[in-house]
């Protein structure tokens, strides 16, 4: 990975900056971060799930579309205080609970692989601008489906503090609210900022993560719903969220809505009988003649097969939520 690269998913200007260098995130301001991200393929996202954990913080996230590890956008959220906009870190997340909401999501050993890579990319690259950092945890070249691994790398630079982290686990025990987690996180945290609280190893952003109505609670394994003409698709659900953005994109053109660049939230409940009930809370965007397109192609989404549960020997209702980036009316992150 190129310093070009990184300049484009970080914002940050990286030629130069050693380890004993003064670095420091809060020299753009704000408003040139978000300047910069309409440069990017995605856009601001609004995902009520995630809130920051202190009074004085606000959080506004983005998503690009970056193609660095398959089925998993980068997210950026720029967390800051409200009063003056002075930035406390920047985080770029690729986690695939920013994108699938099932509880129960393991992983293979192909996609394990892929996500260890290009960790092992942004570490080499990363230690080659700051040096070494403090590492805890260890991630081997040999990676399985089954154990978990877990590693973390730490960067003092003067007024900001850098850690790279990748969490992979498989495991899953509700009972005990443990689910399976596969993410890499990028954060440069802001260090000694005047009159300001240091909230040192504090977590300052939450996600409230709840279970899809009636699919993982009492539905342990069910089969995904079929959406008309995925009869014969191997991955059914990804086949239906692609069928979506196609409808989306349909109805932007008939009602001749240029989107240069913007992102769309669905999500909905595909009920017993195979009809759609909207999430109108967790349909959005920034733009809104996109959400107004987006909650209408969700009303008049066509019936499906629904989804049916083996142990129960009947239908069941299956909920679902993802997200479409649109450029230049052209969905970019088909499945």
């Amino acid at each position: 990975m190129n310093k070009q690269l990184l300049f484009l998913i970080f914002l940050l200007p990286f030629a130069g900056i050693s380890q004993n260098e003064n670095f420091d995130i809060n020299s753009s301001s704000l408003k040139e971060y978000f300047e910069k991200e309409k440069s990017f393929v995605g856009g601001k996202i609004l995902d009520a799930e995630y809130k920051s954990t202190k009074k004085d913080l606000e959080l506004i996230s983005y998503i690009r579309s970056d193609g660095s590890v398959p089925d998993v956008d980068l997210v950026v959220r720029y967390i800051f205080f409200k009063k003056d906009s002075l930035l406390k870190e920047i985080r770029n997340e690729w986690d695939i609970a920013n994108h699938n909401k099932k509880l129960n999501n393991r992983k293979n050993e192909e996609f394990r692989n892929d996500l260890a890579k290009f960790y092992s990319m942004l570490e080499h690259t990363l230690t080659k601008n700051y040096g070494k950092g403090a590492v805890t945890g260890n991630l081997p070249k040999i990676i399985d489906d089954n154990n978990s691994y877990n590693k973390q790398i730490k960067w003092s630079l003067g007024k900001t503090n850098v850690e790279l982290s990748i969490i992979m686990s498989n495991q899953y025990d509700k009972s005990k609210r443990v689910f399976p987690t596969h993410k890499i996180y990028l954060s440069f945290q802001a260090a000694n900022l005047n009159g300001k609280p240091d909230y040192e190893n504090v977590e300052l952003i939450k996600r409230n993560r709840k279970p899809i109505p009636n699919i993982e609670n009492p539905i342990v394994s069910s089969q995904e719903p079929t959406f008309p003409d995925c009869e014969n698709s191997d991955t059914k659900l990804s086949c239906m969220n692609n069928k979506i953005r196609d409808l989306v994109l349909n109805r932007l053109n008939e009602q001749n809505i240029r989107i240069k660049n913007d992102t769309l939230k669905v999500g909905f409940l595909v009920q017993i009988d195979g009809s759609t009930k909207p999430w109108e809370s967790s349909i959005k965007s920034s733009n809104k003649e996109l959400e107004k397109v987006g909650l209408e192609t969700i009303e008049d989404l066509p019936i499906m097969v629904p989804s049916y549960s083996e142990r129960m020997k009947q239908n069941v209702s299956y909920g679902n939520s993802f997200f479409i980036i649109i450029k230049d009316n052209k969905v970019i992150n088909y499945e």
